[in-house]
């Protein structure tokens, strides 16, 4: 696959790709990040409207970490069915205003047969990360 990025050291383990996920999140690699992606990948985040395709998907990371000053997404369980992977969160960071934040989250992958994140869906109680934000902001 020529025009995909990456494409020779993608991993094809449903597991292995989603580990690759948490480690460029987690590293602020955006440009890694993207290339896990399909070209055609839908993402659907919690209290934000759905991304369509690899540049789309890939342009709602860098705004969204660059308002933590540090994070860490830690998967507590990883669940692989076939090439469907559920993994439970634990997140903990630190707001550029100082909020110290920490909520559970469960994201539900599909991975496709070259190793690629078809879909991903995130979730989490968006009102909770809010009024962590509120109090510490108070």
């Amino acid at each position: 696959m020529p025009d995909s990025p990456a494409s020779e050291s993608l991993p094809i383990d449903p597991r292995a790709t989603v580990e690759a996920y948490f480690a460029a999140v987690n590293a602020r690699d955006f440009d890694a990040l993207a290339a896990l992606f399909a070209e055609d990948a839908t993402f659907s985040p919690v209290g934000s409207r759905d991304r369509q395709g690899r540049a789309d998907i890939a342009a709602y990371y860098p705004p969204l970490l660059a308002g933590f000053e540090r994070g860490t997404d830690t998967p507590t369980r990883i669940s692989v069915a076939d090439r469907v992977v559920t993994v439970e969160i634990g997140f903990e960071g630190r707001t550029v205003g100082g909020a110290d934040i920490a909520f559970d989250a469960v994201d539900v992958f599909d991975i496709d047969e070259d190793g690629r994140i078809a879909r991903l869906s995130l979730w989490y109680d968006t009102r909770d990360v809010a009024r962590q934000v509120r109090a510490a902001n108070g």
